[in-house]
Order: structure tokens, then C-alpha cells, then sequence
């Protein structure tokens, strides 16, 4: 084993505690987060062995291996079996039983078994040490929330989580992570080897043993080269590259907005009465996520979104967008992060009654929208005696809620994203850090036309970026007045201010 190893081995194994007159371990949950090619299976197989015949053995003991698909738990278990196979001892003291992909030790009545999430229901196992091989690459929660709820009958209990990181905040992995990073819980031990997303550099080779402990022993660092080299000459192959073989929590695909920077914008978020602000909507398809966002007028762009998804549809589309079994917009909803409409689909009545309340409550100087089901919208306006009138750049041609359409081409999106990226990198901006909204901006991509303008794209986003579409409007709308000259609204209303 090389020192890297052994740190994190004795960190897991070394502190015990007196319990009741037994000396037992002291960690529950380990992770170590490394970059692809660091030997990560071997060393599964080997912790696999310590708990089944090893130091950690235990009386019908149950030792599994997870992993997302059954090529990858074969993997782990192929190499456990070549250990077993290549020692003599360990060949007289454990059965193979390849059709299962289970060793057996009936001296001590203990088994392990590789699993993966397409082996069907795992409830009633009993296990005494789990390990999951690339958790980050999880679709959803629901293999590692049956394997962590189903030790509590054990006295030792050991789950150990070995992966790279997920490109998703919001993953089971990145929240382990976090958890285990700022911990301060001794039954919890994580070792993160990643380059930092600061990081001037990233094709530097310098910087690549932070997230390559085993670089220049057993991980070549030839082809580590060879993979950069191919990723600097390509700017699409970078975000997997950082991903991947950086250990850097970013998506495979380029966001509008890389999470530093976007998390670096998070904080406070307050407004006061009758406030200038600015109002963006994106309603998307009468099923999925429709987003209000409000924006301060001032100097600082304050952030407060409005989020809708159908009542009904929480469970199923959580299903689809993270995978079966994983309620996230529905524990979205529960903190509050969500806003529901009742039914299937998202009724326009109840964005109308937001925007007018909005409105009664602040000086709203100007809606921004996408024309998609505008005419809806317009319907609910009227029933609930919201007077409105669409600013076409001419003159004004009626009072109360200034609308203002927003293409989603490049004509109008390009200075949008401008403005929303000043804003951002000069901390201008403010948001309170809602984790739908941050999903969505993890999701956003740009696309861009021969002479470099920029739109989001929902084709090649991987999930729902609405809330980050009405986000970029909002910004490019306060952009555009600051740079035009308008009436005010008190002029807009008809209001003789002395």
C-alpha cells in the first residue's frame, strides 16, 4: 500500500472507544474522493478481504460491494477473486461462487457479494461493511439509502463510499461530501483528493497529484497528459477532463455560470416595500417547471425566485429528472424551495396571482417574458384586475404592469447573458442560495453563433434550466433600462410626484 492508502485506512480503523466493556471502532462513514485510474478497485477488493477473513472479520459476517450497473460490480468482484486465487491460504478458507459473485468463508460463517442496482430489491440484507464503488455516477439515492438504513442490527457497522465527485450539488455524493469535509463528528472520516476549481491552470501538470495521489507510480502519467492534451485542443472534452480526472465538481458539459463564482454570489437576501424591482417570467410547458424571478432595481441585483411544478406530478418527475426512487422536488417542496400548483400541469391562475401581489407590494418597473402561453397569462391578468400593457419600444400605449417580450434567440439572449455574467463575476449579484435555482444554473448552457453571441439552449442542457432562463431575462431587462431612457414608473401610472 502506498502512504496515501495507509492515511486513509488508519484513519478509518485506528480510533476506537470503550462501549460497555468492548473496544470497538469508532467510524461509520468514510469516503474518499479521488480521480479515475487511482486504483480505486483494488483497493474495494482488499478492504472486501479485511472484513471477510481479515482483522475486521466478524461472525456471520455480511460483506457487499455496490455499484451503479453489473459490468462495474463485476469488476470489484473479479479482483477480489484474483486475490484470493493468487494466495494459496486465502484459497483454502474461501469458496467462489462466480454465478452470484460471492466468496464465502464457512470457517466463520461471513460472505461478500458484489451488488448493483439492477440486482433488484435489497431489503433484509444485514450487512456489516458496505463500499460503494463510484457513487457520483448514481441515477438516484435508492441503492445507497436501502444498503445505509439496513445496519442498524450491527455493532460495528462500516460504510465506505470510494468515487470520484458528482458534477451535481445536489447528489447524494456532493452532500456527503460536504457533510464529511466541514464534519466535526469522529464516527465520520472523508479524504477529498481534487485540484481546486480556482486553479489559474488546470493543464499545468504541477497541480494534477492533488487530485492523482497514485500519478507517476501506477497511474501514468503519460496518458494523464494524452487526456489533457486532447482537452486543451478541444474546449468540449475540458469539463470532462476537469471532472473526471481533476475531481473537480463540474458538469460534463460547460454551465453559464461555473459553481465557485455562483456560489460566491450567495447571501442575504431582503426587500422593502414598494421597492423598484424588476419581474422575468419563463412559464415553459404547462407540465414542467415555471419560473418567476425578481430582481432589485439598484446598484445590487437582489434575487428572489418563484418556482412552480404540478402538485401531482412531483413524484414522477422526480422520478424522471433524478432517477426512480428519488423525491427531490418533493423535499424541495416540503423546505419550501417549491411552489406547487394543484393538479398536472402548472395553472396560469396562480403565476397571475404571484405577479400581481408582486406588483401591489413593490414598484415593479417591467415584466420581461417569453411569449410562450403569454395569452393564458394575459386571460388571468384580467380576473384578477391586473391592468397591463406591452412595451414595444415605442410609445406607451396603456398603464399599470409594463410587459416587455423577450425572444430566446440570439438577438435578445446574447446582451442578457452579458449582463448576467457582469453581474455575477462583479458581485453584483445577490441570491439566496434556493436550490432549485442553483440547479438550474448548474444546468444552463450556452450555444453560440459564428460572430460569438450567446443563448441558452434547452436541447443540450441535461435538465430543467427554466428558472435560469427567466434569470438571464431579468437581468438583461434591468441591463437594457439602464442603458435606454424610460419614463418612470410613477410617470407610467400617472403619478405627479412634488
Amino acid at each position: 500500500m502506498r502512504e496515501w492508502q495507509k492515511k486513509f485506512v488508519r484513519a478509518i480503523y485506528e480510533p476506537h472507544n470503550w462501549v460497555n466493556g468492548r473496544l470497538l471502532r469508532r467510524v461509520r462513514r468514510a469516503i474518499l474522493s479521488i480521480a479515475r485510474k487511482n486504483g480505486k478497485t483494488a483497493l474495494i477488493a482488499a478492504l472486501v478481504l479485511v472484513h471477510l477473513v481479515g482483522p475486521e472479520a466478524e461472525r456471520n459476517g455480511e460483506i457487499y460491494s455496490a455499484a451503479n450497473d453489473r459490468e462495474q460490480a463485476a469488476q470489484v468482484f473479479k479482483v477480489a477473486r484474483q486475490f484470493v486465487e493468487a494466495d494459496s491460504e486465502l484459497s483454502e478458507i474461501i469458496r467462489i461462487i462466480p454465478s452470484t459473485k460471492t466468496l464465502v468463508c464457512y470457517a466463520n460463517g461471513s460472505f461478500y457479494r458484489a451488488i448493483s442496482a439492477e440486482a433488484g430489491t435489497k431489503h433484509g440484507l444485514n450487512p456489516t461493511f458496505v463500499i460503494f464503488d463510484e457513487l457520483a455516477q448514481a441515477k438516484s439515492r435508492d441503492l445507497y439509502d436501502v444498503l445505509d438504513t439496513s445496519m442498524g442490527a450491527r455493532s460495528e457497522p462500516l460504510f465506505v463510499v470510494i468515487s470520484t465527485q458528482s458534477n451535481d450539488p445536489e447528489h447524494i455524493l456532493s452532500k456527503l461530501i460536504d457533510d464529511g469535509a466541514g464534519a466535526k463528528d469522529p464516527r465520520i472520516v472523508c479524504h477529498l483528493y481534487e485540484v481546486p476549481e480556482d486553479c489559474k491552470d488546470v493543464f499545468d501538470p504541477r497541480v494534477w497529484k492533488k487530485a492523482n495521489p497514485a500519478l507517476g507510480d501506477f497511474r501514468s502519467l503519460a496518458d494523464l497528459k494524452a487526456i489533457a492534451d486532447k482537452a486543451e485542443r478541444m474546449p468540449a472534452e475540458e469539463p470532462k477532463f476537469r471532472n473526471l480526472y481533476l475531481n473537480q465538481r463540474v458538469a460534463p458539459i460547460s454551465s453559464l455560470i461555473s459553481r465557485k463564482e455562483w456560489t460566491a454570489c450567495a447571501g442575504q437576501v431582503e426587500f422593502v416595500e414598494k421597492e423598484e424591482v424588476y419581474l422575468a417570467l419563463d412559464m415553459s410547458a404547462i407540465v414542467d417547471l415555471s419560473a418567476l424571478i425578481m430582481g432589485s432595481a439598484g446598484d445590487e441585483t437582489k434575487v428572489r425566485p418563484f418556482i412552480w411544478k404540478p402538485e401531482e406530478l412531483l413524484r414522477d418527475h422526480s422520478d424522471r429528472d433524478f432517477g426512480s426512487g428519488n423525491n427531490r422536488y418533493g423535499e424541495w417542496h416540503k423546505a419550501g424551495h417549491l411552489l406547487v400548483s394543484p393538479g398536472r400541469s402548472i395553472d396560469p391562475a396562480v403565476v397571475a396571482r404571484k405577479i400581481a401581489e408582486l406588483f401591489n407590494t413593490y414598484t415593479v418597473l417591467g415584466l420581461a417574458y417569453d411569449r410562450w402561453r403569454i395569452a393564458d397569462l394575459l386571460r388571468e391578468f384580467d380576473r384578477v384586475g391586473l391592468e397591463a400593457w406591452e412595451d414595444k419600444g415605442n410609445e406607451k400605449q396603456g398603464s399599470g404592469l409594463r410587459l416587455i417580450p423577450w425572444g430566446q434567440g440570439f438577438k435578445d439572449m446574447a446582451p442578457a447573458i452579458d449582463a448576467l455574467e457582469l453581474d455575477v463575476l462583479g458581485r453584483n449579484l445577490v441570491h439566496p442560495s434556493n436550490p432549485v435555482l442553483t440547479w438550474a444554473m448548474g444546468n444552463a448552457v450556452a450555444t453560440m453563433d459564428p460572430a460569438g453571441n450567446r443563448k441558452l439552449d434547452k436541447d443540450k442542457a441535461r435538465f430543467r434550466i427554466d428558472p435560469a432562463v427567466a434569470l438571464t431575462m431579468m437581468c438583461g431587462l434591468k441591463s437594457r433600462d439602464l442603458n435606454s431612457v424610460r419614463p418612470s414608473v410613477y410617470e407610467e401610472r400617472g403619478i405627479i410626484m412634488f
